[in-house]
């Protein structure tokens, strides 16, 4: 089997896990045969020294279609 790994920053008002969600739902709406994701890093935006957003750096993998 082959794999391919894609790139995208998830964004969530509530938390880090529904960052990484945002981020496998955006990509299964066009991308077939996802296998795993690798969360490479988590951020977060601050406005008024509050967290406003969470944000999550996930890498998609998933397999070649032959």
């Amino acid at each position: 089997m082959v794999y391919k790994k894609i790139n995208l920053i998830g964004t969530s008002k509530k938390d880090f896990t529904g960052a990484v969600k945002a981020a496998v739902d955006a990509a299964a709406k066009t991308v077939r045969g996802i296998r795993w994701v690798e969360v490479s890093s988590l951020g977060a935006k601050v406005e008024k020294n509050k967290v406003t957003e969470y944000q999550a750096d996930v890498k998609v993998v998933f397999e070649i279609e032959r």
